[in-house]
């Protein structure tokens, strides 16, 4: 009895390894192909937050620069009102000049005096057109730094379009390979 048991036993002992090796490759595949799934779940996170994060920077990005435009109108605006100022303050001075051949000194400090304001002009004239010209190379950045993100926005949505054309065709293949 004891003899047909060992025997029934060692017989049967190469379907349970068989068996075992069976489940131990099935856990690789599967293991293998949670870590596939996994690791493509985070490259898809990975590439949304990028493309957010470009997204984001384009549109503050393009915040900056109507802040910016707005600022050129406005100095634009202030230059046309000083100009037109220095135009009226020059015209007064030719005026007392004219005015003056009797060297009144009343009239000699009005002159001074409108010489000091138009040079006040003049000075508020040159800082505003710093201003005019420093806001139009941001705004001229700003647009250089809008159109790169929005080409690299481009290319990061190229690639992934790409890698995903790549994985549905490996996926297609492993299928076909299955059947």
């Amino acid at each position: 009895m004891r003899t047909r048991l060992t025997l029934i036993l060692l017989m049967l002992l190469p379907f349970f390894a068989n068996a075992q090796s069976n489940m131990q490759r099935q856990m690789q595949v599967n293991n293998a192909m949670f870590r596939q799934q996994n690791q493509m779940f985070l490259q898809q996170q990975q590439q949304q937050r990028d493309m957010s994060r470009m997204l984001n920077n384009i549109q503050t990005t393009e915040d900056k620069l109507a802040n910016e435009e707005r600022k050129l109108k406005k100095s634009q605006t202030r230059l046309l009102e000083i100009e037109t100022d220095l135009k009226s303050k020059k015209q007064e001075l030719a005026n007392l000049e004219n005015n003056s051949k009797d060297n009144n000194s009343d009239l000699q400090k009005d002159i001074e005096k409108s010489q000091k304001q138009i040079a006040k002009s003049e000075e508020k004239l040159s800082k505003t057109n710093g201003k005019i010209e420093s806001s139009s190379k941001k705004i001229q950045n700003f647009q250089k730094k809008i159109e790169t993100s929005k080409a690299k926005k481009e290319e990061l949505a190229q690639k992934h379009e790409e890698e995903k054309r790549l994985k549905k065709e490996e996926k297609e293949r492993k299928e076909k390979e299955k059947n």
